[in-house]
């Protein structure tokens, strides 16, 4: 097969992306300090989820997650999401919250859908929303309606899925706080990362492969980037670190295998960290296999 022919096979392995709108299942356990849940349609491929409440204030909903076959896949707090599309100035209203799966401001197609998340005809896939307490301006009785933006499910199957998570690093004293990377392997990339300051003020970030710098940035060189490339709009109390602030979603994501961070602080404390990217979880395909699902197709 020639290389035109090849690409043309892989355009009808890949099929036309073309995202539209589904209205979910209805959720069930919708309450005040209460675990929400919708279940998914599985077999398709998500690239966003919308939900649609009467609450006046984002921190009542506390976590949102998705959830395949029992493992939880996706994961984040409303108000790290919340803080994110103030950041990357995105248009918002009272009530309605959107998980971003497939990142549509990415220049590339291979970056928008590289953290879109296929779904198998086999899965179970739950999308949970923990309620806090009401809120002192929220209604009396929470609702509740869920949305996607979903395409039809790809012959190549799941090959990689999208990851978000919160963890916690502490700094034991000013000057320079070092930090591995978790779990930190040749599968899996990040593409942002943010550190909530409210303990802890970051002045400087060095990345590291190994013993080897590979990124460094002064906190004024952060700034200025985030604005001039990416239009950040910065947020006080926040570090924004975002690998892919040119645009690129695929190409400029780091394979976190062997990274490792020293930052620059002023004190001790606790860094809340939000991490963002994606993971290989099954080989691409060959060439062979896709001629083969091009015929299928």
């Amino acid at each position: 097969m020639s290389t035109t022919n090849l690409a043309a096979a892989i355009a009808a392995v890949m099929g036309k992306m073309q995202p539209t709108m589904i209205q979910l299942e209805g959720a069930t356990g919708v309450a005040y300090s209460e675990e929400a849940t919708v279940k998914l349609q599985a077999g398709l491929v998500y690239h966003s989820i919308e939900l649609e409440t009467n609450l006046k204030e984002v921190a009542t909903i506390e976590k949102i997650t998705i959830d395949i076959n029992g493992t939880p896949v996706v994961y984040a707090s409303n108000a790290m999401l919340d803080m994110l599309d103030k950041a990357y100035q995105k248009h918002q209203k009272e009530g309605r919250f959107t998980l971003d799966l497939s990142k549509f401001e990415y220049r590339t197609s291979q970056g928008i859908y590289q953290t879109q998340l296929v779904t198998e005809l086999t899965d179970d896939v739950t999308l949970q929303i923990k309620f806090k307490a009401k809120g002192a301006t929220d209604p009396t009785v929470p609702t509740l309606k869920a949305k996607a933006y979903v395409t039809d499910k790809k012959p190549t199957g799941r090959i990689f899925v999208p990851t978000r998570y919160e963890l916690t690093q502490y700094s034991a004293a000013a000057g320079e706080h070092t930090w591995n990377m978790p779990n930190g392997n040749v599968n899996t990339h990040v593409q942002r990362m943010v550190f909530a300051e409210n303990e802890v003020t970051i002045s400087e970030i060095r990345v590291k492969r190994g013993s080897r710098v590979i990124h460094r940035v002064m906190r004024s060189d952060l700034e200025y980037g985030l604005q001039r490339h990416a239009g950040v709009a910065l947020q006080a109390g926040y570090c924004i670190l975002d690998f892919t602030a040119l645009g690129f979603g695929a190409e400029g994501a780091l394979n976190t295998q062997g990274l490792n961070f020293e930052f620059i602080v002023d004190g001790a404390g606790a860094i809340k960290t939000y991490v963002e990217g994606f993971k290989q979880v099954n080989p691409l395909p060959t060439r062979q296999q896709i001629e083969q699902l091009a015929l299928n197709a």
